[in-house]
């Protein structure tokens, strides 16, 4: 008698555990969403399932999701500045650490030894460590290199430097599908730290990005990262083509869909003001950003001849 009811109660206390861990998931999914909510499009297909691996990082909680105060971007970018880096050589790679895979590449030094030198300054000073992928674009490119996309705010995403510029090397590099090449704003001696890499042939780019490496081992991660859910997909499903029949037109707001530039409406949620969600849902709309952080957990140039040193270190 006493084995069967301590038998009952380890059943009982499953049960609790396995109802607490489904409370703790709902929540999460549902962390954004009300009560009064529930007039809204739904944000997941339960009858196509939830693959909770790509919603939820398994280490959320990890270092590596901290955002940063200024003073500490501020110290990374002085040592950053004071670092000097062994001269590139022909045996050097690319290792590219980030939460979704590793993947390798190469550097052109004979086509940019500027830009190939400032790279390897910056990635082995510890500069790129913590950054974020902030604009994943499909059939496009990817990215990354803003030290201000470790703050914690989206909002500034992009605008980020080291501190210093470097001159264009413009080459006969054709951007082709995995090519590593220096992001700019209009003045072409504007490079700073920011990189894309191409996920597909982009010979618009050709002779005005300066081409300085490419991918050569595990390229397929740059996919998964180009294809991961993005602020301005989010937004765009959660929107609706019209308004629904028998709705008040007055608890809508309605705007461009940036791809077909047609009209797209949301429903305002209970307790928001008009102008507030009508610029949180725009800022969406333009936002590349991928909803869960992807992070770039360590960059180095390694010389393959010493690539054993980094794997003890």
């Amino acid at each position: 008698m006493k084995f069967q009811l301590l038998k009952e109660e380890g059943q009982v206390k499953r049960l609790k555990m396995n109802y607490s861990i489904f409370i703790i998931i709902f929540s999460v999914l549902f962390a954004n969403q009300t009560n009064e909510d529930k007039d809204l499009p739904p944000r997941f297909d339960f009858e196509k399932g939830i693959n909770l691996g790509s919603v939820i990082p398994k280490a959320m909680s990890d270092e590596t999701y901290r955002p940063i105060p200024d003073y500490e971007i501020e110290k990374i970018k002085e040592k950053a500045k004071n670092y000097i880096p062994k001269p590139v050589s022909d045996n050097d790679i690319i290792i590219f650490e980030t939460t979704i895979g590793t993947f390798k590449g190469i550097l052109y030094n004979d086509k940019a030894p500027n830009h190939c030198l400032n790279f390897k300054k910056l990635a082995n000073s510890g500069f790129y460590d913590g950054t974020k992928f902030h604009r994943v674009i499909p059939n496009f490119m990817i990215q990354g290199g803003d030290i201000l996309s470790r703050d914690g705010r989206k909002d500034n995403d992009g605008t980020g430097n080291p501190g210093w510029t470097v001159d264009a090397e413009f080459n006969d590099i054709k951007h082709i599908r995995g090519i590593l090449s220096m992001a700019r704003s209009s003045n072409p001696n504007s490079a700073g730290s920011q990189f894309f890499i191409c996920v597909s042939n982009q010979s618009h780019l050709d002779g005005k990005y300066t081409a300085f490496g490419k991918i050569t081992e595990q390229i397929g991660v740059i996919d998964k990262i180009v294809n991961s859910p993005t602020d301005k997909k989010y937004a765009m499903d959660l929107g609706s083509k019209s308004i629904p029949k028998g709705e008040n037109k007055k608890d809508w707001i309605s705007l461009n869909n940036p791809r077909t530039r047609q009209p797209i409406f949301y429903k305002i949620p209970p307790n928001r003001e008009k102008s507030e969600y009508s610029r949180e849902m725009l800022n969406k709309l333009r936002s590349d950003n991928p909803v869960i952080p992807i992070i770039i957990k360590t960059m180095r140039v390694i010389n393959k001849d010493e690539l054993w040193e980094y794997f003890i270190d």
